[in-house]
């Protein structure tokens, strides 16, 4: 088993890249209603049916 070093700075800019990368995500995803319809006033593309939903 290999150790890996200490460095947590290297995890920093981890989690800096993979929180600009889901804030970039969320701009691309269009806006949805409360029933999950299409916002056309919330500005994105598509339909919000057509993102499969997260966590499953």
């Amino acid at each position: 088993m290999s150790e890996q070093p200490n460095d947590s700075t290297g995890s920093q800019n981890n989690t800096e890249d993979l929180e600009q990368k889901a804030k970039d995500r969320i701009e691309e995803m269009p806006a949805e209603t409360a029933l999950g319809n299409r916002d056309p006033q919330g500005g994105g593309e598509g339909d919000p049916k057509d993102f499969p939903p997260e966590g499953n």
